[in-house]
């Protein structure tokens, strides 16, 4: 176990020090210096989580984006934004591949 622990700590500074968590937090930064702002990203990202477990995800996604889309239109929110989904989708890839290089069964969650 004590071997995990130093990997998870070096897997944890690699990611500290990648592009995409750097330019994540330079971005983050700049957006918390407009509480309002800030607040109405947060709730457009909770709206967007919460959406991908409607039925009909493609009209809640186009809803969402219309409701938003004077935020949306501010370029500074699209490179956040953006850069949150690049950040996710590294972590989600170290994910995929422990999950897959251990056979760990996750067949339950496609159904």
């Amino acid at each position: 176990m004590q071997r995990i622990e130093q990997l998870k700590l070096e897997l944890s500074k690699a990611i500290k020090e990648s592009p995409e968590y750097i330019e994540y937090k330079r971005l983050e930064a700049i957006i918390d210096k407009d509480p309002n702002l800030k607040r109405s990203i947060d709730e457009f990202r909770r709206q967007n989580f919460d959406i991908q477990k409607v039925d009909d995800i493609f009209a809640a996604q186009e809803d969402l984006n219309n409701r938003y889309a004077d935020m949306r239109r501010q370029d500074m929110v699209n490179r956040y934004l953006l850069s949150e989904v690049c950040l996710c989708r590294m972590v989600q890839d170290i994910c995929r591949t422990v999950v897959e290089t251990i056979e760990f069964d996750v067949d339950f969650l496609n159904n």
